[in-house]
């Protein structure tokens, strides 16, 4: 069978734009009322939401330097073989084709289908009890995505600048529109007494914070994208960590923008009078006070497209480290197949693809998919941001084009909050189901790299 090579045609302006579309999907319109109803105070929502980015941004800092040191298809797969060996790196492969990849498009494709069709006058309550048109909306845009990137990274990138921008401006109208316009459907409310909801949080409590984290790191999942297409990136030494770092800079301010407009339209005792479970509400209202109820009737359409957005790097980029993999022969030979013609890793792009449908017929909730996988991509996190330190240990006189910013003190507290998260989840009585789900496929692995090995599966 011929294979094709990786093909270095990505820019800057990709690197940035895949960094922010990987992010900007549904965590910015469908978590903002968990994490306000888990907190205290207004103040705590700016606290975490800058705070927890910049968590991140630390993280992006240590990917950064590990990036540049190892500018090859596989990304976190690679930077973790090459700092703690094949095994905990097979684990990690394992873990991501499984559950982070495959769950991170699972749960977009299932807010995708939440807001693509109430605009065909579709009966939600029915679906939510009887999922057809759901599931057949979510695994569509599935396919459609992995169609779009079997054809050509180039298109794939496209369709990436395409609706980063589109994202970012219409974000910056809503932020810029909410100072500078009279809003037009109605008053913010604040002169209004509003009855907090019961499951509203009424003091600070590690509960709450679990739940708090889980929202604003969703809206933050998917930051460490970038470094698996390092191998399709012009110039990796210098793209891979400005288009990391800026990335993170853009979606810190964005988010704060937007919680901002958030609750200057919605106050916080008004989103605390808001029933659990309507999420949509708070952008809904804020648009509708900005602009006016018509132009809040389209809030679904642009979510639907965010959402479609920020799935399409999880086949722009993830499937990079199967093809990686494949090439340590730590699974399958037929996922290093490279089509000749398009240079993409087709194989990989098609089994994630098959892999999220599956998904998607087993896990239906929203939460619980994306509880699963931030559960999962933590413990990961933190391992490979302690890379940086292993590694300046193994190799000191490696070349480093960019070293992490705030060494050693940056990565240290990345890991910290990384560490300090998996535990308090793995302790919540309200999450611990969808953790023990996470470390129980994490050590089925475990097995699976012992008999890939033992009877050679990997190598044919």
């Amino acid at each position: 069978m011929t294979s094709g090579q990786l093909q270095r045609r990505l820019g800057l302006t990709s690197a940035v734009s895949i960094t922010v579309g990987a992010v900007i999907g549904s965590g910015i319109f469908l978590k903002p009322l968990q994490v306000a109803q888990s907190l205290p105070s207004e103040g705590f929502i700016y606290l975490l939401w800058i705070g927890l980015g910049l968590v991140c941004l630390c993280g992006a800092f240590a990917y950064a330097e590990l990036g540049a040191m190892f500018p090859e298809a596989g990304g976190q797969y690679a930077f973790l073989r090459e700092a703690w060996g094949r095994l905990p790196a097979f684990l990690y492969g394992w873990t991501f084709f499984w559950v982070i990849n495959a769950g991170t498009i699972a749960a977009l494709a299932i807010a995708f289908a939440d807001y693509f069709l109430p605009m065909f006058g579709i009966d939600m309550a029915a679906e939510k009890e009887h999922p057809h048109f759901k599931l057949v909306v979510a695994s569509s845009m599935i396919l459609l995505l992995a169609l779009v990137n079997h054809f050509g990274v180039a298109l794939g990138a496209l369709l990436q600048n395409i609706t980063t921008i589109a994202k970012i401006g219409s974000l910056g109208l809503l932020v810029l529109g909410g100072v500078f316009l009279v809003g037009g459907g109605g008053g913010s409310g604040e002169a209004k007494v509003f009855t907090p909801d019961a499951s509203a949080a009424t003091t600070l409590t590690i509960s709450g914070l679990v739940t708090a984290f889980l929202g604003i790191f969703w809206a933050y999942e998917g930051w460490y994208q970038l470094p698996f297409n390092a191998a399709e990136l012009k110039d990796p030494q210098r793209s891979l960590p400005r288009g990391l770092i800026l990335g993170m800079l853009i979606l810190i301010v964005t988010y704060t923008a937007v919680n901002a407009m958030y609750l200057h339209k919605v106050p916080f005792m008004e989103m605390r009078s808001i029933p659990k479970g309507l999420d949509q509400r708070v952008p809904f209202l804020t648009v509708e006070r900005v602009f006016s109820t018509g132009i809040a009737n389209y809030l679904t359409l642009f979510v639907a497209i965010s959402v479609f957005g920020s799935a399409n790097p999880n086949f722009l980029s993830s499937p990079r480290a199967f093809y990686a993999m494949g090439k340590d022969r730590l699974v399958p030979a037929f996922l290093t197949r490279i089509s000749p013609r398009w240079g993409t890793p087709v194989a990989a792009i098609w089994a994630q693809a098959a892999c999220a449908v599956l998904i998607i017929s087993a896990l239906q909730g929203f939460h619980d998919v994306t509880a699963f996988v931030v559960f999962a991509g933590f413990l990961f996190y933190g391992l490979t941001v302690a890379a940086v330190y292993r590694l300046r240990q193994l190799r000191p006189l490696q070349k480093r084009p960019y070293r992490c910013t705030g060494y050693p003190f940056t990565p240290a507290l990345f890991i910290l909050v990384a560490v300090g998260f998996v535990v308090a989840l793995l302790t919540d009585p309200a999450e611990q189901k969808n953790a023990l789900w996470g470390v129980s496929i994490l050590a089925s692995g475990v097995p699976a790299y012992w008999l890939l090995n033992r009877r050679g599966t990997a190598h044919t």
